[in-house]
């Protein structure tokens, strides 16, 4: 009782217990949940700085076509500059003053004039020209330095959000890791918990069942004596018949073996008793083929022995009627004699023709006059009887069962 008590105590307790691991869990939970909110926030800005860096790309991509603008405008300006300079050249070449002679040279004044206007007129003309070139090239190599300049700005701002783009990925993995391991963090919580309050469930049904016990242990400490010696009687009991079932089964073994010997033996007695079985079937197929004939023979031969008996009382008869007739006298002696004579005649004949008859019958269907002898045997049937032996495949003596083909029918006139 006083343990059962202390287990009570001790699941009380464990509730306590498993209210702590419930709140750490709350915390880590909470915690994981507040981390996984700074990570979305950053990859947020890990996007907008993509996207920065997209609108950078294309404004480097228009500075390097406006920079290939450029270079080719500064080309052509070159271009012209080098044909003005030749224009110049040539100018100076025809307005330099030459030395002829006096005799050959005697232009008029007015001529001179004339041509030295012309020639003012055309290099102001290339002078403005120049000018302006020049400050057209100034200001495509001001553009030019300054496209180069955003150029060099963009590629740092590009290498800049490049390193934030790698660094921000890996934030991002870093966070779908940490989100994988909280999901699990979370089921692993879950399942805990459930355990947690399947184990509570247990350890209160525990506890019931405990009190219940320790009420019931109460109630049967007085009897747990008893018990106790009622079981040492019946170990002892199952000790004496543990002991005579281990001799029976030894017994059971012993006889086991000697029956199985003599099954083994048996068997064998067995096959031979087969092997001589058949023989015999065999034996006996052929004695009842040789009894049936015997049988028929047995018949014919007391029928001949009955009619033989017949014969002999009557002769007997006749000769006692002959021999009283002989002391008679001489005249009467011959008369009497005679009709004696002629009544002994007719019986005998017809008994001999009854015996004639039976002998000339088949003696299978006893009906039809015997027709055909078989030579291995010797014995004579009709030939309905043979034919019908030979179709039915038993070509067997009706009579002695002897074996017989068709060379061995013969046909017999009587």
């Amino acid at each position: 009782a006083g343990d059962s008590d202390r287990n009570g105590e001790k699941n009380r307790s464990d509730p306590s217990k498993s209210k702590k691991p419930d709140e750490t869990a709350e915390k880590t939970y909470l915690s994981d949940a507040v981390r996984i909110i700074e990570l979305e926030h950053k990859l947020k800005q890990a996007l907008e700085n993509v996207r920065q860096a997209e609108t950078v790309r294309e404004s480097l991509k228009e500075a390097t076509a406006m920079t290939e603008c450029l270079q080719s405008k500064l080309e052509e300006l070159k271009a012209k500059n080098a044909a003005l300079v030749a224009d110049k050249a040539a100018a100076r070449q025809s307005l330099e003053p030459s030395t002829p002679s006096a005799s050959s040279h005697a232009s008029p004044h007015k001529y001179k004039d004339d041509r030295s206007a012309s020639s003012s007129s055309s290099s102001d003309r290339l002078h403005r020209e120049y000018r302006k070139m020049r400050k057209e090239l100034a200001a495509a190599v001001a553009s030019k330095d300054s496209a180069r300049a955003k150029q060099e700005r963009a590629e740092k701002e590009r290498d800049s959000l490049m390193k934030t783009n790698v660094r921000l990925l890996k934030q991002s993995t870093e966070k779908d890791d940490m989100n994988a391991k909280s999901l699990s963090t979370i089921l692993h919580l879950k399942q805990l918990t459930e355990q947690l309050n399947q184990e509570k469930d247990i350890l209160e049904k525990r506890v019931k069942g405990a009190e219940q016990v320790a009420l019931a242990a109460r109630l049967a400490a007085n009897a747990k004596e008893r018990v106790h010696e009622e079981a040492i009687r019946e170990k002892e009991r199952t000790e004496q018949q543990l002991k005579k079932t281990e001799e029976k089964i030894e017994a059971l073994l012993t006889e086991k073996e000697e029956v199985e010997s003599r099954l083994s033996q048996s068997k064998a007695q067995m096959v031979s008793v087969v092997k001589d079985l058949s023989t015999v079937r065999q034996r006996c197929d052929e004695l009842t083929t040789e009894s049936t004939a015997a049988a028929q023979e047995k018949s014919g031969i007391m029928e001949m022995a009955a009619i033989a008996k017949k014969e002999a009382a009557e002769a007997a008869k006749k000769a006692s009627a002959a021999v009283s007739a002989n002391t008679a006298s001489g005249s009467g002696r011959s008369r009497v004699g005679g009709k004696v004579k002629s009544e002994f005649t007719m019986e005998q004949m017809e008994t001999q023709v009854k015996v004639l008859k039976g002998r000339l019958a088949c003696n299978v269907c006893n009906e039809r006059d015997k027709q055909v002898i078989l030579t291995r045997c010797r014995h004579m049937f009709c030939r309905q009887c043979v034919d019908k032996n030979i179709k039915n495949r038993s070509r067997k003596c009706p009579g002695c069962g002897q074996r017989f083909d068709m060379k061995d029918v013969g046909d017999v006139w009587l």
